[in-house]
């Protein structure tokens, strides 16, 4: 099917996923997460396809939900578009027989930590930064950040970088264990590549039992949390707080 923020390619059992908004950083619209949940079917279904690898076009990872898209005077229901499109993506991505490659190429920010997270092996650009703004625009972090940051880094490393909104270098996310590798920026697509071909040349029973093993030990309460997530962001838009950021926002980009 045509994709509009996405694309699709498959060459010899590799899929590669890419976000296509460059001009925006990635960012993501309300549909783009179900685009990505129609590409899942899609290679799913391709019986070919062994692994994948996701990314963004140009410079960028993602820089999360894009905020440009609401008006200065009207909040975006993100309990609802959480529900309908960036939960259910999380829940798939971990639930694929498909090993994911996240290839964070740059900047990621917000919900597109999530997404990346979400991912089985994440390698980094050494100029690729992790961003978590949330807290600045009055908001709390979702697609499954509460769950993924702390369990990869420990409570003390989340709790500051989301309570602060402090971005985490490729070098940190390195130390820290956010990472796999970090390569410099003009060898992770052939580093990507290779990953994802020595993954698709191995068992695909093999690779989709140790990967269900693995997120059976590691996501548990996941589904609990996306919920909770998206509660607690549906309480966080209603807020005064929040309205004002909204109309920060707007007034800056002027």
């Amino acid at each position: 099917m045509p994709y509009e923020d996405i694309s699709l390619e498959i060459d010899q059992g590799v899929a590669r996923l890419t976000f296509c908004r460059p001009d925006k950083l990635n960012a993501l619209r309300d549909h783009t997460g179900s685009e990505m949940q129609a590409a899942f079917d899609e290679m799913e279904s391709n019986p070919d396809v062994r692994a994948i690898i996701l990314t963004g076009e140009g410079r960028a990872f993602g820089a999360g939900y894009d905020l440009s898209l609401a008006k200065p005077d009207d909040v975006p229901d993100m309990a609802k578009i959480l529900e309908e499109s960036y939960n259910p993506l999380i829940r798939r991505m971990r639930a694929s027989r498909l090993p994911i490659v996240s290839v964070v190429n740059g900047p990621c920010a917000g919900a597109s930590v999530g997404i990346a997270l979400a991912g089985d092996i994440v390698i980094a650009a050494r100029s690729a930064y992790f961003y978590e703004p949330f807290v600045g625009l009055a908001l709390i972090p979702d697609a499954g950040n509460t769950l993924f940051l702390p369990r990869a880094v420990g409570r003390i490393r989340a709790a500051g970088a989301m309570l602060l909104a402090e971005k985490i270098t490729a070098e940190e996310a390195l130390s820290w264990g956010l990472v796999w590798r970090v390569f410099e920026d003009g060898e992770l697509k052939i580093k990507a590549d290779a990953i994802a071909y020595k993954l698709a040349g191995f068992s695909p029973t093999s690779v989709s039992l140790i990967k269900n093993l693995m997120s059976e030990a590691s996501d548990h309460g996941l589904s609990d949390q996306l919920d909770l997530e998206r509660d607690a962001q549906g309480e966080a838009c209603g807020s005064p707080e929040m309205k004002a950021a909204i109309a920060s926002f707007f007034a800056k980009r002027a």
